[in-house]
């Protein structure tokens, strides 16, 4: 019998996310350490406001 999956959420600003990848490399696509998720990848038109999320990404090589 498959158990129910469960997901935590935790809403963190995008400054608190920032910390998480205090000096590592950012990693392309884009230069910042963290932007939102639909910027990271965007399959299509970029979102009218690029730093409206309700969900943020980063991606980074350490150092």
């Amino acid at each position: 019998m498959a158990e129910d999956g469960h997901v935590t959420l935790v809403p963190r600003p995008r400054a608190e996310i920032e910390e998480y990848f205090a000096g590592w490399e950012p990693v392309e696509p884009v230069e910042a350490d963290v932007a939102p998720v639909l910027a990271r990848r965007p399959d299509g038109e970029p979102p009218a406001d690029p730093q409206a999320a309700y969900y943020w990404a980063g991606a980074a090589r350490k150092p």
